[in-house]
């Protein structure tokens, strides 16, 4: 790595200062609250004209709640772009499934076995069913098992072709089955990295989905047996060749012990993300509901806000579907007036980084990292100080393109100086442009680290070594919303 390289030549520099602030917190607590622009069956809650009583009273950023027709009865942000977390395992159990039978069996390689952060505790080397290895990925939200199961899928599906290939090459052949599957599924609002959902560091890979997505693909595998016997778990037990023994496993949800007719529920957490979790409802009524909560303020507040949209539609179901006819029932279910104009939510980024800038601590998205020119091997976060930006336009015309300008950042930076320019463009007009600012604080280089950098931008030449550090526009660009 030219990093690594770097600090090798620089024989004269002391220990780097002010560390990156790369971790984001979670979303500050919230009350729950209702929302005119979230939509129920299609409509806005203006166009239904429905009173307060009517809409859920929920916290989360995006949310969805889908039937097991597939009809999306609530919807806050559930088209826009977000980190899901773990809540990617479930996808990672749907392309498994299509590949293995619940008897095959799941050897763990060293390589699943360190991908860290959560586990289900395995070791390289153990050996279980593919149905014990889905409850480890599926109740204990183990980024091992998911890994593990990932890359005996991905020798299936390359074996298939005729090739063979490492764990990375298995792996990244199974991610590539779970857009394929999700792009059939019709989620057009998802793309994945990997099969466990880490989002940080090496694996801040681009990425995305959204809530709607999310319960599209929930209700694809609850539609599967052995996915759906394996999601089901508070708690359970694996059976593991180490020595013949048992792992225990168990769920971070509430819901399936604590809130009747929960028959699934898929927890998540990551920086990016903030807690998440999808989950079903099946009370025997002839109806099965598949809730998503998103971005929730907190741990228990996910849980909270999809008990109260199972609260919401079991008890106002008929009045909502009532609501959302026309007059003349015989024309068929009345469909919302086509607008001339789109929204589209301009700042998506992959991660963030906590800051105060002009006075307001918060997590900022990094829409940027812009190279440093007095050092070899460090960039400024950037951001924008109006992360919710949305631009609306009429809906004929080209696509919304973004362009930055970067600027050539030396010195001292602090949180909130101008370290360059984002625009979006339509037809070559602008139609929104705003200043990038420095989301952390860099120090310019002490006289001896300088002198260190010159020797080693020196040397570093002669191994054609790059004097700076890369800069690189992250944000994802322009989204519809509405």
């Amino acid at each position: 790595m030219d990093a690594r390289r770097h600090r090798r030549l620089r024989a004269a520099s002391s220990a780097l200062a002010a560390a990156v602030l790369l971790s984001c917190c979670l979303p500050s607590a919230a009350l729950a609250h209702t929302d005119r622009d979230d939509a129920i069956l299609g409509f806005s809650m203006a166009e239904l004209g429905i009173s307060e009583e009517l809409q859920p009273n929920i916290d989360a950023s995006h949310a969805a709640l889908m039937d097991e027709e597939g009809t999306l009865w609530y919807g806050r942000a559930a088209g826009e772009r977000a980190q899901i977390a773990s809540l990617t395992k479930i996808m990672t159990a749907i392309v498994a499934a299509e590949h293995l039978d619940a008897g095959d069996r799941i050897v763990v390689t060293p390589e699943a076995a360190a991908v860290g952060e959560s586990s289900a505790g395995l070791a390289a080397g153990d050996e279980m069913s593919f149905g014990d290895a889905l409850k480890a990925v599926l109740t204990a939200s183990g980024n091992d098992a998911a890994s593990a199961v990932a890359q005996a899928a991905g020798a299936v599906i390359l074996g298939g072709c005729g090739q063979d290939g490492g764990a990375a090459a298995r792996e990244a052949a199974f991610v590539e089955a779970m857009n394929a599957k999700a792009a059939e599924l019709g989620m057009d609002g998802t793309c994945f990295a990997n099969p466990h959902g880490l989002d940080f560091d090496a694996y801040a890979q681009g990425q995305y989905s959204c809530a709607r997505d999310v319960a599209v693909m929930l209700h694809c595998a609850m539609g599967n047996d052995l996915v759906r016997s394996g999601i089901g778990h508070a708690r359970t037990t694996i059976a593991v060749s180490r020595g013949g023994g048992t792992v225990a496993v168990a769920n971070t949800d509430t819901m399936i012990e604590g809130y009747p007719g929960t028959c699934a529920a898929k927890t998540g957490y990551t920086l990016a993300a903030g807690p998440c979790v999808a989950t079903a409802l099946n009370r025997g009524d002839g109806h099965e509901y598949y809730a998503v909560v998103l971005g929730s303020s907190s741990k228990p507040q996910r849980f909270a806000d999809s008990e109260a949209l199972y609260d919401w539609v079991l008890a106002h179901r008929d009045e909502l579907q009532a609501a959302a006819q026309p007059a003349d029932a015989s024309a068929g279910p009345a469909a919302p007036p086509a607008s001339a104009e789109a929204t589209y939510q301009l700042v998506s980024a992959p991660h963030s980084v906590r800051a105060e800038i002009g006075g307001v601590q918060a997590a900022w998205p990094v829409v940027a990292e812009v190279a440093h020119a007095d050092w070899t091997d460090r960039t400024v976060a950037a951001t924008v100080l109006d992360p919710n930006a949305t631009a609306t336009v009429p809906r004929e015309g080209g696509r919304l393109e973004q362009e930055a300008a970067l600027d050539a950042v030396t010195g001292h930076v602090a949180p909130g100086d101008v370290v360059g320019r984002l625009a979006f463009r339509r037809d070559g007009a602008v139609v929104w442009e705003a200043d990038l600012v420095a989301a952390e604080d860099v120090p310019a280089p002490t006289w001896w680290e300088a002198a260190g950098i010159a020797v080693e931008r020196f040397l570093g030449g002669f191994a054609g070594l790059p004097g700076t550090a890369r800069s690189e526009l992250l944000n994802l660009g322009a989204m519809e919303v509405s």
